[in-house]
């Protein structure tokens, strides 16, 4: 099984919008910042998953991950993290950050760290994304891409 990991295009903006509607996710700010979204495709070039990378000077925000395909797996959801962050870091992003409700090992895999509110950046704590997806059950984890062992793709 093969996947592509590309740009979203103007043209993938109905199907992401159903994805995202599928997952359960606001679709708020999609087309504010389309050019900071990657998509997947299978072989058929349907597209599978979407992650969106908010930039904030040197600051990243991961937000509306869905992967939506029999064919995931975690190693496939690690690969396509992996790109995700090495395509953050080609965008000089040197920390990466998102939230969730909970805590999955994939993300400590990849080398996130939890961190309290009070130290995330003005500039994330400021985004409409963080601030819908913050509450009391929420946890911000973080990533370092300097320090991370992401492999350049």
């Amino acid at each position: 099984m093969s996947i592509v990991v590309r740009k979203l295009e103007n043209k993938d903006l109905l199907p992401i919008q159903r994805l995202l509607a599928k997952a359960g996710l606001t679709e708020d700010g999609l087309d504010q910042h389309v050019t900071q979204f990657l998509v997947v495709e299978d072989e058929q070039a349907e597209i599978i998953g979407t992650v969106g990378i908010e930039q904030y000077n040197e600051y990243g925000l991961l937000r509306s991950l869905v992967l939506n395909s029999p064919i995931w797996n975690g190693q496939l959801s690690l690969e396509f993290l992996q790109v995700t962050l090495a395509y953050a870091s080609d965008q000089n992003i040197s920390k990466v950050f998102l939230c969730a409700k909970g805590t999955n090992p994939l993300f400590q895999q990849l080398g996130f760290k939890e961190l309290q509110a009070a130290a995330v950046p003005l500039d994330i704590q400021r985004s409409a994304h963080y601030q819908q997806n913050t509450g009391p059950n929420t946890r911000v984890w973080a990533c370092e891409l300097a320090d991370n062992s992401v492999n350049k793709f």
